[in-house]
């Protein structure tokens, strides 16, 4: 398995817990009032702002953890062919590029959906406070599926078409 499809793994395992973390916090006793929209968009903000904290600590770790089990692996070599075979392992090429693009459509295409469902939800008189809760599930699916789809084009190839 790659360097990159071991990272989204760990991205991943850093992600789906603070989304079940949310959705416990939604149906506890914990939770704001279901009216109390202010509320709702604070806890909200705070689960996104752990979200990415966890993400860059996860991601911060994960090469520190790669850096050395690569200097460990290659310890008959010198520093500098060891530095080397680190930065090309992390370095992106334009097969990385092209796999991004296609997670982060996937991305996009999964936060559009979620938020013209909110929208509609709105227009059939549904509260605002689910709307968040659309909102925040088809941002967190999205960036589930981006980083699945980016496992899977990293392990399997990707093609221009």
């Amino acid at each position: 398995m790659s360097y990159k499809s071991k990272r989204m793994i760990a991205i991943l395992l850093a992600c789906v817990p603070l989304g079940i973390g949310y959705v416990v916090f939604a149906l506890s006793t914990a939770a704001p009032e279901g009216s109390d929209l202010r509320a709702w968009a604070i806890a909200l903000l705070v689960f996104i702002g752990a979200s990415i904290v966890a993400v860059i600590i996860v991601q911060i770790v994960f090469s520190i953890v790669t850096s050395i089990g690569i200097t460990v692996k290659e310890a008959d070599c010198d520093d500098k062919k060891a530095e080397r075979l680190i930065e090309a392992t992390v370095q992106d090429d334009e097969r990385d590029r092209l796999i991004l693009s296609k997670a982060n459509f996937a991305i996009l295409v999964a936060i559009g959906v979620g938020f013209m469902a909110a929208l509609a939800a709105l227009a059939f008189g549904v509260s605002a406070v689910l709307a968040l809760h659309i909102i925040f599930a088809s941002a967190w699916i999205g960036e589930v599926v981006g980083n699945i789809m980016s496992i899977y084009y990293y392990e399997a190839g990707v093609s221009h078409a």
